[in-house]
């Protein structure tokens, strides 16, 4: 399986450096956003584009540009809702354009119809360009439920992310629920309290025995990392990289484990 990380995981190197490092150890794809006010930080898309080809990194997710305070608007009347719907898009066609998998959408806020408009104005975009959008699990969860029970479309997707379950419900079971929706992976480890963004070296509450169950179940999907490192670690970016491919090894030899159990019980 591949497995990926976010190209910036929390140390400020230089890009080509950073996916240099990526590459050595050991990961083969990437997931990153073309957000501007990152430029500083990562690059232009174009630039990190190249510098993934460059080192043989697959492209992976792309997570959508924004801004926390502003993604209710989303659901409410008026040109900021507009204009969070046209970013969204303008991330669709970047993904079709540089060959990213899919767009990776936070949704804040209270469902409404006029929420449900522009979605369904998205996914228009997303049916003419083959470019699935995967609806991240956050805070909310009344408000991911509620948009999968009122659109159903091909095109609307899920990505899982396991460290945002771990931290904010616990007891609510995406994989079992959305598995078939899977896309993209968000993982990462925590305190089971804030969203730390770290590996199970550093804080480990996750079950990971239970997430590679139920991933078992799912549509295989790359095994992306999403990693900010928030925490006072005594350890360098190499190091961290290093240990983070090593969780990601243990994970998929859990998940091909528990993938072969399920298949000699069909077997019998």
């Amino acid at each position: 399986m591949d497995k990926g990380i976010s190209f910036y995981f929390g140390w400020d190197i230089n890009p080509n450096e950073r996916a240099k490092m990526i590459k050595e150890a050991g990961f083969t794809s990437v997931i990153t956003c073309a957000d501007k006010n990152l430029n500083a930080q990562n690059g232009k898309i174009s630039s990190q584009v190249k510098l993934f080809k460059k080192y043989g990194l697959k492209l992976s997710s792309l997570h959508f540009s924004y801004k926390t305070e502003d993604l209710h608007n989303f659901w409410l009347k008026g040109k900021f809702g507009e204009k969070l719907k046209k970013n969204l898009i303008k991330d669709i066609k970047i993904a079709k354009k540089y060959g990213f998998s899919c767009v990776v959408v936070h949704l804040v806020g209270e469902y409404s119809s006029v929420g449900e408009r522009r979605l369904r104005e998205v996914l228009k975009v997303c049916d003419k360009t083959g470019i699935p959008i995967a609806i991240e699990n956050v805070l909310n969860q009344k408000l991911f439920v509620d948009t999968f029970n009122n659109i159903n479309h091909d095109k609307l997707k899920f990505c899982y992310d396991v460290g945002h379950n771990n931290a904010f419900d616990k007891n609510f079971d995406y994989l079992s629920k959305y598995g078939d929706k899977l896309v993209a992976l968000h993982l990462h480890d925590n305190d089971g309290i804030k969203d730390l963004h770290t590996i199970s070296k550093f804080k480990a509450t996750v079950n990971w025995n239970e997430v590679a169950l139920k991933l078992a179940n799912c549509p295989e999907v790359l095994l992306d990392y999403e990693l900010l490192n928030k925490l006072e670690l005594n350890t360098t970016a190499k190091e961290f990289l290093k240990d983070a491919y090593l969780q990601a090894c243990k994970l998929e030899e859990k998940i091909n484990n528990y993938k072969n159990l399920i298949k000699n019980i069909k077997n019998k």
